[in-house]
């Protein structure tokens, strides 16, 4: 289902392109002063590349306790955690943000989890107590990022939700419903406003006003990106195939080892308690830019793959990648080598591992 970009972030775009089906504000006229504003100010992100599920029902927390990779039972409104929708073989799937509130759990997650996997998720429903609503062309979301993200909603009259990493409160702006959720999946300090899409516009200029002077930054696609490689960030179609463990995307904080039976448990504790994944996501630091696909090599030897790329205004040439786990681990010790990078188009660079995120 391809996806329009809202005509309220049309209207501000600078240019538009299409990302995986969906239309995206690539930038807003000044990608430099984008990056800038995500490190030293405020900037709005419009994310028409993430959707939002809800789920409803008396059985929702059990439902979602088989399926998903962490304990959803222990939520309670207001909290959220990280959690991976899995195959039977262990493999990710989806990479979902989870929020409780009284009355429903809501997933945030890269559109294609709606495209591809709400239709398999809900053959496990059977006779339980859930409804499963799309919000994708129902609610818009916005990411409000950088130091002065928090500020710039408190000037808004917003009521912020508690500090940890995924709570979320409900506030009103513009006389509208707002869903206030913290994500680390900004890439960059702030939050994640869930807007129905028809109060979209009078939400941006709500936000717009409360800048006060100047006006307020937008962040497109391209900078976002950036952000998210320099954080280490898997994304699906890059880092996220289908052919990956958590252990190897570095998601341990997405599994409860403890719980009971859940979709891929029995592959992902065998991981975990008696063996060990033989590649590891990490990130590059490049001599040449690079793109993805790219090999790399320990002298004849190819022994990973970039999967994203960038060039980073604070750290050059970077990139995300799957490391074999002996150049993994020497990162950064005496036994560390830096590796070959060789491009399709025959290019090279010299890649040195490093752990994720990206140290400045």
């Amino acid at each position: 289902m391809e996806m329009s970009v809202p005509a309220a972030v049309a209207a501000r775009a600078a240019e538009l392109i299409e990302v995986g089906g969906v239309s995206v504000a690539a930038h807003f006229g000044d990608p430099d002063g984008e990056y800038r504003a995500a490190h030293e100010g405020v900037a709005v992100m419009p994310r028409p590349w993430r959707s939002l599920v809800r789920f409803e029902g008396d059985d929702r927390q059990r439902f979602l306790q088989g399926v998903v990779s962490n304990d959803v039972v222990g939520l309670a409104p207001g909290d959220g955690c990280r959690a991976l929708f899995l195959d039977v073989k262990g493999h990710v799937r989806a990479d979902l943000d989870l929020w409780a509130e009284a009355d429903a759990i809501v997933a945030g997650s890269e559109v294609g989890f709606a495209e591809r996997t709400l239709a398999d998720l809900a053959r496990y429903i059977l006779a339980a107590s859930v409804r499963v609503d799309d919000r994708r062309d129902a609610e818009a979301i916005l990411g409000v990022i950088g130091p002065g993200a928090e500020a710039l909603l408190a000037g808004a009259g917003l009521e912020l939700p508690p500090p940890a990493p995924r709570s979320c409160s409900t506030a009103r702006l513009a006389d509208a419903s707002v869903r206030l959720a913290r994500t680390p999946s900004l890439a960059a300090p702030g939050l994640e406003l869930h807007v129905l899409s028809e109060s979209l516009d009078a939400v941006l200029a709500e936000l717009e006003a409360a800048a006060g002077h100047g006006p307020l930054a937008y962040m497109g696609w391209q900078v976002a990106e950036l952000l998210r490689i320099e954080a280490g960030w898997p994304r699906v179609g890059h880092e996220i195939t289908g052919d990956e463990f958590p252990q190897e995307l570095g998601l341990d904080e997405a599994v409860d080892y403890e719980k009971g039976c859940y979709l891929g448990q029995e592959t992902v504790a065998r991981i975990h308690y008696r063996g060990q994944v033989n590649r590891l996501l990490r990130g590059l630091r490049l001599s040449e830019p690079m793109a993805p696909g790219a090999t790399l090599h320990a002298g004849d030897r190819e022994v990973g793959r970039i999967t994203s790329a960038a060039e980073s205004p604070r750290l050059g040439p970077i990139a995300l990648g799957f490391v074999r786990r002996q150049e993994a681990e020497a990162a950064g010790t005496e036994n560390e080598s830096p590796l070959e990078a060789r491009g399709e188009d025959g290019a090279t660079a010299t890649a040195r591992v490093t752990p994720l995120p990206f140290p400045d």
